[in-house]
């Protein structure tokens, strides 16, 4: 039998809260734990095995990645960047609702 899957599908932000949060300084940022798409290129052999590793645990990638990234940096001393790297504008596509 096929596993049963749940998904939960988090509410896409609304056109102020992107502009809001691009105000918003980091600190706030931080406290307030929203979730934040990331995309990046990956071994293949590493990504195998963590397909693997999450099928034998009933994990999901994300959870297996974000577990990965807590551990790494629990013991980790890092210094913040500099406010104006930390508030330099975004580049990249624009929210196609701003798009006119």
């Amino acid at each position: 039998m096929a596993k049963e899957r749940k998904f939960d599908f988090a509410p896409l932000p609304i056109v102020s809260d992107i502009n809001d949060d691009i105000e918003v300084n980091a600190s706030q940022t931080e406290s307030n734990g929203v979730p934040t798409k990331v995309t990046f290129d990956c071994d293949y052999a590493l990504l195998e095995k963590m397909k693997d590793y999450g099928y034998w645990e009933g994990l999901t990638q994300k959870d297996i990645i974000l577990e990965a990234l807590t551990r790494y940096f629990d013991n980790a001393e890092i210094r913040p960047r500099p406010d104006k790297i930390r508030n330099k504008t975004k580049v990249g596509r624009k929210p196609k609702t701003l798009v006119g």
